[in-house]
């Protein structure tokens, strides 16, 4: 009778420890984070200017920065901001639009109805201002 209520009480403490390593260590798909905090966050984003463009200069820039250069010169940025925006909304649950000296550029999927939205205007270092709009599903 003893060793029928130890392996219970055993039984009992593994589902609980498996539930808590399991709901502690479980990560999110999709973390809890709006287009207002997305776009603050993506204007502070420094990256190498060599990794997105075919430019050997391995100097730090702003992520805004080369969203702007993006508008007139084939760089990697948009695979960049894709997989960023993947990341953080799910496959092609968002629509990214940058506008920059009469030049726009639109990433995602193109939907009638979005739940939440928001703009943000950065500055570029060039000299100017970009304008991004970021719609999520």
């Amino acid at each position: 009778m003893t060793a029928f209520a130890d392996a219970m009480i055993f039984l009992v403490v593994m589902m609980m420890a498996i539930t808590v390593t399991i709901s502690v260590h479980h990560p999110q798909i999709h973390p809890d984070i709006g287009p207002d905090e997305f776009l603050m966050d993506m204007s502070n984003i420094e990256v190498r200017l060599s990794d997105l463009t075919d430019i050997g200069d391995d100097s730090l820039v702003f992520l805004s920065d080369l969203m702007a250069l993006s508008l007139v010169q084939d760089t990697l940025v948009e695979d960049y901001l894709k997989m960023l925006l993947d990341s953080a909304f799910g496959d092609n649950r968002y629509r990214l639009v940058m506008e920059y000296g009469g030049l726009d550029k639109v990433i995602g999927s193109d939907y009638e109805y979005y739940t939440v939205q928001d703009s943000r205007t950065i500055p570029v270092s060039t000299g100017g201002s970009i304008y991004i709009t970021l719609s999520i599903l």
